[in-house]
This record gives C-alpha cells, structure tokens and sequence, in this order.
C-alpha cells in the first residue's frame, strides 16, 4: 500500500517525537457536555469525533446518542468557540433510515472536511437477516443537515477474513488530498475476536482492504488491560509519525481504558506504547467504570483528548483530558525526574483557583487529594496510574470558604502534605 504523507492544520510540530512519556490530565470541570434527561434521545453519549472549521473558527462535534439501550442510535452535533464549553444542538442530525441495511442505529461518526464541503463515514446496521455492521456515508455543506449518499453506501462490507467477517465498525478516515485513508475495527462473534484493519480510496467512495498487513492488531495478551480486542481506532500524524489512539478491553473483568501506538507507517509495524493504558477510569465520579473512544489531536504543544466515559450506573456522557507535548527521547532524557516532588501550589493565596504540580521519577500509583482544617476529605484531584514525569492539577474552590487547606500526595512510600489559604 502506497505511505501517505498528509498534513492537517493542527498535527505540525518543529521537533522529532520519540517514545516517551506522555502525561494525561484530565480537565477538573468534567463531563463538558452532559447527558440529556432519562428517555431523551441524547440521554447517552458516546464516539465524539472533533475537528476545527477555520472557517468559522469553532470546534464541531459528532457524536453517537442513545436512549436506554446500546441500540437504536443516532448522531448528534455539538459547536465549541474554545474546545471544553460545547452548545448541543436539539434534534440528531443523522438517524436511521426504515427498511434500508442502517434501518436499526447509526451511530461513531468519523467526519473530514474538504474546500467546505463535510463527508461523514458512519456505522449502521438493521435488525434483519444481515445483521452485520457496515460503514455508510453522508454528506453536507454545514456539519448539522447531512444527506445519505444512498446510491453507494454502504461504501465497506464485513470482508471474508475471519477476523471481520461479522462486522465493520469504528471508522477513522483521513485525507491528504489525494488518498482517503480508513482505519477500522472489525469483529465476529463465538469466539469474540475484534481487530484492526486499514483500506484506501481513490475517491472515498470505493475502498480497498490492506490484505497484505491486515488485521495491524487484534488484542493483547491473556491478562493485559486489552486482552479483549482493539477497538475504536483514532489515527493522526505528528511530525511524520503516525499516532493510533484506541479502546483497550479486558475480558475478565470488563475494564475499558485509552491506549496508544505508533508508526512510521500508516499501515503496518505499529507499536504498542510500554506505559499504556494512557488513561483509565477514575476510582470514583461520572467516569469510574469505563472510559473509552478517544479523540485526539494536537492544538499548539498540547495534546487534546475528546473521550467517552461511563460510571457504575453505565451513564455515558463525555469529558476531555489534556498531554503535553513533553515525551522523553534520547535528546531529553536528561530532562526526566529524578525523585518525586510535590510543589507548593500557584498561586496562593488563592481565589478560586489554583495549580498543583508534583513530579515522578517512575511509573506510579498517585493519589492527590484535599482536606480541609480538621481533616475532612474535600475532593480527590488524582487517584490513578501516572507514568514517569511532570503534572499540573487545577483545583476550584469556588464552592468552598475562605480558609486554609491542605493537598496531599501518595504514591508507594512517598506522602507528603502541603498548606494553602483561599481567600475570598
């Protein structure tokens, strides 16, 4: 398969990326957009798919909506003028079509925008005798009033191979002008096995599968955090490497987390990043159960994740979690922690806000939490698995009294306890 060599406004950087370390923090003031009320259509929300119209300058959203089951689909439309406070528009703007092979869901769209025109590449299927996933496509001159593209879609079919013959599903599509890229999933039941396939298009109408190097992936190892399958694909380039964010899933307790891999190429000799999952559930909040489908690009040096997340009740709804740009290569190994620090917070006083930085020499289990003057617990800003580095954790107090506080970090054997003072 031919290597393409795009360039999208936001994957440009001035320096060669290694791998390194890669320090995902996620934003204090999740969800940023809120599950509707229960038996509403948007009453669950999943698969964000972002890109930026520099056109109108504003971020734009699609994603999958549901009410009270994992089927009957359909996609919505979200508008950001900054990326975290998003306006959800009321009605879906794409839904199944009766008695046609997506009659039963649409649902994780993957959009590109080309001389101000949309295409959206999406999941369908029916209910019927075939009961395969498909990937359709639809266009529209505005992101909101799509029209099917029913003369050929589905544009790509469950495929003979074993590993997708049941199904193919999370698309990711890129463009470089020329060349349409997909990367998606693919899977069958009895035993569930899910892989990862990639195809080209000429036109973006007509698909041709990679049978040379695929399935890139099909699932971990009996034990890994994504024994279960390969899910979700989200592929971007930075700076000639080609980055692939996607849904880990282990089959012996049903965790869903957020891993990484690289390439050189778009097609084949991926690897898997050494520190992932780069992002798990949190230990308690909206997000504590499952966290899955992010989408990543980068805006400026730092990294952006739009994700999926559910808590125990299983109520979807969708946050945001940020990296630096800050990996550590053989240039910049120098650069690393050498023993675990925890830093005053800045600014303090403070009011309502302030930053919380600490720093690891090794891969570690982190809690960082707040309490007030006698000792109560007031929130927990961090309680997972962090790799090698340096973070930043905002903390609001903005519902909080004036007085004094203190944040304290464990992770292993190191605690330590600092003092900060509100003042409003």
């Amino acid at each position: 398969m031919k290597k393409n060599i795009y360039t999208l406004f936001f994957f440009l950087l001035t320096t060669q990326i290694c791998f390194g370390q890669y320090n995902w923090t996620k934003y204090p003031g999740n969800p940023i957009i809120t599950s509707g009320p229960a038996g509403s259509w948007n009453r669950h929300l999943k698969g964000p798919h972002v890109l930026f119209n520099s056109d109108s300058s504003r971020f734009e959203m699609w994603f999958t909506a549901f009410s009270n089951s994992g089927m009957y689909c359909k996609i919505g439309y979200a508008k950001s003028s900054n990326g975290v406070d998003w306006e959800m528009h009321p009605d879906p703007v794409l839904s199944p079509s009766a008695g046609k092979w997506d009659a039963t869901t649409v649902e994780f769209a993957s959009v590109i925008r080309e001389n101000g025109q949309y295409r959206m590449y999406y999941a369908g299927n029916n209910s019927g005798s075939n009961y395969k996933y498909k990937t359709g496509l639809a266009f529209s001159s505005d992101g909101i009033n799509w029209i099917k593209d029913t003369l050929n879609s589905p544009v790509v079919v469950p495929g003979a191979e074993w590993w997708e013959e049941e199904g193919i599903h999370g698309v990711c599509v890129k463009t470089d002008g020329i060349i349409y890229s997909m990367w998606y999933e693919g899977y069958r039941f009895n035993p569930t096995v899910v892989g990862m396939g990639y195809a080209e298009s000429i036109d973006g109408i007509t698909w041709q599968k990679d049978t040379l190097n695929n399935p890139l992936f099909l699932k971990g190892e009996l034990g890994e955090w994504d024994e279960g399958g390969i899910h979700m694909p989200n592929v971007i380039l930075i700076d000639s490497m080609y980055y692939m964010y996607f849904e880990g899933m282990n089959m012996s307790w049903g965790g869903r987390k957020i891993g990484m891999a690289t390439s050189h190429l778009e097609n084949q000799q991926w690897t898997k990043y050494p520190l992932n999952p780069i992002l798990s559930p949190s230990v308690a909040g909206w997000d504590n159960y499952w966290v899955e489908e992010g989408r990543v690009f980068l805006i400026g040096d730092t990294l952006w994740m739009w994700y999926a997340a559910c808590n125990s009740s299983l109520l979807w709804q969708i946050g945001l979690a940020k990296s630096p740009i800050e990996p550590v290569s053989v240039e910049n190994e120098q650069n690393q922690p050498t023993e675990f620090v925890l830093e005053q917070n800045y600014p303090n006083p403070f009011n309502p806000s302030t930053v919380i930085s600490y720093q690891l020499p090794v891969s570690s289990d982190v809690t960082l939490k707040v309490y007030d003057v006698i000792g109560n617990e007031i929130t927990t800003l961090v309680d997972e698995l962090k790799a090698a580095g340096k973070y930043e954790v905002e903390f609001n107090a903005s519902s909080l009294p004036s007085g004094v506080y203190f944040y304290q970090l464990k992770t292993g054997s190191f605690i330590e306890t600092k003092k900060m003072l509100l003042l409003k």
